[in-house]
């Protein structure tokens, strides 16, 4: 499924094509995002025309940026016009194409571990790091101050009619939202396809970003900012779609507790504060790329036992 957004102004005749999408305009719901899904019962109804252009039933053709050119045997099965809630709207193209085989085979021995940190994205076996960006720290004064401007204005309280102005301000502030939300997404797109460009077997642990979120530890706000759950199901497809592999070690693995040269245990490790590992074989090491190494070689040997 490919995803444009349209900046036509014409667009906003779609509002007209079902009621829900008026509604939406001046409902209380306003952080919902409404889909109208759009089927191509007949041949052309839908089409994608000069790369610049995609014609809808109805509507005629609209103008759109169009990211992704679709392949010439590609057939449309439906279109679904969304209007998000800082009031843009975007069409998703679903396609249908026959399967291609990739004759690509995976080197097994071209491999990384990556260890979720909290400051940046990961840490691999190597001692880099993700690069990632604070997004929403950094908008936060910004969005604060629209967020309070927006809650002294008619309709921030329950049961009480929205004012025009109220309905401005809460776009402003989805708009923020949204842009904090499209600078995650395109770092995460571009380092997860770094990654699966350069690597063939990339192993990470299973971890529940939600609820490691809702712990406790009080950073909650950049576990969720940091975006890597997102990170990995990106990985998981584009490592398929090139015939890699992603493997995914038990979280319950201690990868922080075992010293990757000895193999002895260090339970002490438990504790976050301790940011280096110290074994009495002499190592000392960074426990984010201790840990690290030790996931590179637990889903290598489980990548073993599976073939």
């Amino acid at each position: 499924t490919s995803r444009w957004i349209c900046r036509q102004p014409s667009v906003i005749r779609l509002a007209n094509l079902v009621r829900r999408i008026t509604d939406f305009l001046n409902s209380n719901l306003l952080n919902i995002v409404v889909n109208l899904i759009l089927r191509n019962n007949q041949k052309g109804t839908i089409a994608i025309i000069d790369n610049s252009f995609i014609k809808l039933p109805k509507v005629g053709n609209i103008k759109a940026v169009i990211h992704r050119i679709p392949a010439s045997n590609w057939i449309i099965k439906s279109a679904t016009v969304s209007q998000e809630s800082d009031g843009k709207y975007y069409i998703s193209i679903l396609f249908e194409f026959a399967d291609v085989v990739n004759p690509y085979v995976a080197d097994k021995t071209n491999a990384i571990g990556l260890d979720y940190a909290s400051d940046g994205l990961y840490v691999d076996n190597n001692g880099n790091v993700g690069t990632n960006h604070k997004y929403y720290r950094e908008s936060h004064d910004k969005l604060a101050k629209a967020q309070r401007r927006l809650s002294r204005m008619q309709g921030s309280k329950k049961h009480e009619t929205k004012s025009n102005n109220y309905i401005k301000q809460l776009r402003k502030v989805n708009k923020i939202h949204r842009h904090i939300a499209n600078q995650r997404l395109d770092n995460l797109h571009k380092i997860s396809t770094e990654i699966a460009n350069q690597y063939d077997v990339v192993c990470v642990e299973s971890l529940n970003m939600r609820s490691m979120a809702n712990r406790g530890f009080g950073n909650g706000k950049a576990t969720l900012d940091n975006g890597y759950g997102m990170f990995l199901s990106m990985l998981e497809y584009k490592l398929s779609d090139r015939n890699k592999y992603l493997v995914k070690v038990s979280k319950w693995f201690p990868s922080s507790q075992i010293c990757h040269c000895c193999g002895s245990l260090h339970p002490e490790m438990k504790n976050l504060q301790i940011r280096k590992m110290t074994c009495d074989c002499g190592l000392t090491v960074s426990r984010d790329q201790n840990a690290a190494i030790n996931i590179l070689n637990e889903g290598l040997r489980l990548l073993t036992e599976v073939a």
